[in-house]
């Protein structure tokens, strides 16, 4: 199978976006042999990535971005100007590709947003289209968690989003992408189509984790992400007021709520029980996870979990709010057993429910450190999904149907 794929975000190297594309090439050339155009921001890298593994396989096809507005600008909607300018411009390379060689699949890797659009649509060619997301809701109960700015902050990115979504490229894609793959039942539901082809997949289950040092064990509950109100750490922080007297808490990374989690490990006179490193290196960051009695996240509303499932692959015991993206990874857990989902209810009551998980954690006396997701049945079901895609009677054979609400709004 020969596969053209569109990755604006695409990084061995990093995290996030760049970090999940990243992911799902990996697990799309195990199955196919593939093209794939990239953008400016990460190219440095790729070019470093082909220095380094000449013998990959993989043929990247830099699509420059537009000279304005900068990818890279401090401002979202800037930001997302300029995607919208590449994929114009990869569309053109697309199609030259495309009518000087075969391809059997299209697949939109990243942006992984449904409310954007994409290089992939008016192709003529069967479309892999995700895993998207971008539907997530913080959960009505834990609203009163977020600050003031960050719920300013949400309600803003709800308006945009949706307004974002109404651009014809974008509704077009939604109709013509033979296969679609969401992140969570929220984009599902959002997006609103009937396609027996549809399935919902983690972009995460596809982590390609770094192989983790000798990690010595230790006494601590591990919190991993961007310190920043959607990430709740506070919550995380507010909840070993309830815990016993051994319980211990590292709060790991940097963000705009780092001296607010400082503040209020004083504030509750929590100093012998929890800590903050700032950011400091991913191989340190896996040694943490890995030789953790737990690792914990809070996010309130995440679209997909690429810290989570790194903890997963780490083999430490997990505990996650139930919202979001992280449900569908969990779903795909090898060990439900080593797994605590604490399920949304008011500030209180979910911050006794972390307290009670931790104290469990930190009671455990044995530590089986097997990875909890297994890459390689993930990938397999995604070659299934593709080799759909390929053997469809034709392209763009999806329903029209009528956006839906998700859940909770």
């Amino acid at each position: 199978m020969r596969v053209l794929m569109f990755a604006y975000s695409l990084s061995p190297y990093k995290g996030s976006e760049s970090g999940a594309g990243w992911g799902l090439l990996e697990a799309v050339r195990q199955f196919a042999d593939v093209t794939v155009l990239h953008a400016t921001p990460d190219a440095a890298e790729l070019t470093r990535y082909q220095q380094e593994n000449p013998d990959s396989g993989i043929v990247f096809v830099h699509v420059p971005c537009a000279g304005f507005p900068d990818p890279l600008h401090p401002n979202k909607a800037l930001r997302f100007v300029a995607y919208s300018r590449w994929v114009s411009r990869a569309g053109t390379v697309a199609r030259d590709l495309i009518s000087s060689g075969h391809f059997d699949v299209v697949h939109h890797a990243t942006w992984s947003v449904y409310w954007l659009p994409s290089a992939a649509r008016g192709l003529n060619l069967p479309v892999v289209w995700g895993p998207v997301g971008g539907a997530v809701v913080t959960p009505k109960a834990l609203r009163e968690t977020l600050s003031r700015k960050g719920l300013v902050a949400e309600r803003l990115d709800q308006l945009s989003v949706r307004l974002a979504a109404l651009h014809p490229r974008t509704r077009a894609l939604w109709k013509q992408a033979t296969v679609a793959l969401f992140q969570n039942p929220s984009t599902q539901r959002r997006v609103g189509r009937v396609n027996e082809l549809d399935a919902l997949v983690n972009h995460a289950e596809f982590t390609v984790a770094p192989q983790t040092p000798h990690a010595p064990p230790h006494d601590e509950v591990v919190w991993v992400g961007a310190v920043e109100s959607r990430k709740a750490p506070l919550l995380a922080v507010r909840a070993m007021r309830h815990t016993g007297p051994d319980a211990r808490l590292v709060v790991v990374g940097d963000g705009p709520q780092l001296e607010s989690v400082r503040a209020a490990i004083q504030e509750y006179g929590l100093e012998g029980k929890v800590r903050t490193t700032g950011r400091i290196a991913r191989d340190e960051v896996q040694k943490l996870m890995a030789g953790a009695r737990a690792t914990l996240y809070t996010g309130l509303r995440e679209e997909g979990g690429l810290a989570l499932a790194e903890g997963m692959l780490s083999g430490a015991p997990v505990i996650v709010i139930g919202n979001g993206g992280p449900l569908v990874l969990i779903d795909a857990a090898t060990d439900q057993s080593r797994i605590h989902v604490i399920e949304p209810a008011d500030a209180d009551t979910t911050e006794r429910s972390i307290a009670a998980a931790i104290d469990a954690a930190m009671a455990t006396a044995t530590r089986a450190l097997v990875p909890m997701l297994d890459v390689a049945a993930a990938t397999e079901r995604l070659h299934q999904l593709f080799l759909a895609a390929k053997n469809s009677s034709m392209p763009g054979n999806s329903p029209d149907t009528e956006t839906q609400t998700p859940e909770g709004e």
